[in-house]
C-alpha cells in the first residue's frame, strides 16, 4: 500500500468486490502470500496489457496449467497463442484491437471452449506447456530496458558459448602477416620475396627531388606499399587470392 499505483488499484478491486458480491473476489492484500494459489485455481487468465516487453505473468499462468487472454502486443504475442478448436493447438485466446468489444470477443471464445471439457483439458495442457523458461523471458526483459536507456544489449551467455568454441587469445598472441602471405600462404612467402625487385633503398630515394618523390608515393598502390613496408600495418583491402571457409576474429569490442 505504500506504493500509489498498487494502492489504486487494491481500492479499485475492493471497491468492485463489495458491489458485486457474487461475481467479483479479490484479495490484493493477499497477493505475495497466496497469488500463486489464484494462478493454478483460475480457469483463465485475463492479460489486457496494452505493453509487455517480455511478460513473466504469462508464464505464471501457465506453469499452473491457466490458459490465458492477452492483447497481442510484445512477448504476450510471442507466447500465447490462439487456440484452434480443430487442430486443439494453442496456450490461449488473444485480441488485436485493444477495446472492449474485442476483450469480450476474446473471453467469449474462451468460455466456448470451457463449455467443452475435452477440449478444455487439451487447452490447459497446452498452456502448461508453453511455459517459457524464466532465463529467456529475463533477457528479454534485460533487453527492452537497454532499449529505453540506449544501451546495447550483451547476452552473455550468447558471449560464453562463442568463446567455448575457440582456443585462449591474448592481443600479445598476435602475429601480423603480410598481404603476401594472406593472398598466397605462408609457404609461398620465401619463394615470392626472393623474385621481388624492393627498388632504390633509403639512400637513394633521399637523393631523389621533391616532385619526384611526390611522384613515386602517388604511382605506388597501397598494395605494394603494405606488402613490402617493414613494418606491420593495418588496413583493408578486398581479398584478391583464396576464399577461405573459416576465420577468427581475435580482440576485444570493449568500447565499441
Amino acid at each position: 500500500m505504500k506504493e500509489p499505483y498498487a494502492a489504486g488499484c487494491a481500492h479499485k478491486m475492493w471497491n468492485l468486490k463489495n458491489k458485486y458480491p457474487h461475481c467479483f473476489w479479490a484479495a490484493p492484500d493477499e497477493f505475495f502470500t497466496d497469488g500463486s494459489l489464484v494462478n493454478r485455481g483460475t480457469d483463465f487468465g485475463l492479460m489486457p496489457s496494452v505493453f509487455e516487453p517480455g511478460g513473466i505473468v504469462q508464464h505464471e499462468f501457465f506453469v499452473g496449467a491457466t490458459p490465458v487472454i492477452a492483447f497481442k502486443t510484445g512477448g504476450l504475442k510471442d507466447s500465447v497463442i490462439e487456440f484452434l478448436w480443430d487442430t486443439e493447438e494453442g496456450s490461449g485466446y488473444t485480441f488485436e484491437s485493444h477495446t472492449t468489444g474485442d476483450f469480450i470477443f476474446a473471453m467469449e471464445r474462451a468460455i466456448g471452449t470451457f463449455r467443452n471439457k475435452p477440449k478444455y483439458m487439451k487447452l490447459r495442457e497446452n498452456a502448461f506447456k508453453a511455459t517459457m523458461c524464466g532465463d529467456i523471458v529475463s533477457r528479454a526483459w534485460l533487453g527492452e530496458f537497454c532499449r529505453l536507456r540506449g544501451k546495447n544489449f550483451i547476452d552473455f551467455k550468447v558471449v560464453q558459448e562463442t568463446e567455448a568454441k575457440f582456443t585462449p587469445w591474448h592481443p600479445s598472441n598476435y602475429t601480423p602477416i603480410s598481404i603476401i602471405q594472406e593472398i598466397f600462404g605462408s609457404d609461398k612467402k620465401k619463394q615470392i620475396f626472393q623474385e621481388i625487385d624492393y627498388g632504390a633503398t633509403e639512400d637513394e630515394i633521399k637523393n631523389e627531388s621533391p616532385d619526384r618523390l611526390s611522384e613515386l608515393d602517388r604511382i605506388t598502390s597501397a598494395f605494394d606499399k603494405a606488402a613490402f613496408n617493414k613494418k606491420p600495418q593495418i588496413f583493408m583491402l578486398q581479398n584478391r587470392g583464396p576464399r577461405y571457409r573459416k576465420v577468427e576474429i581475435c580482440g576485444s569490442f570493449d568500447e565499441w
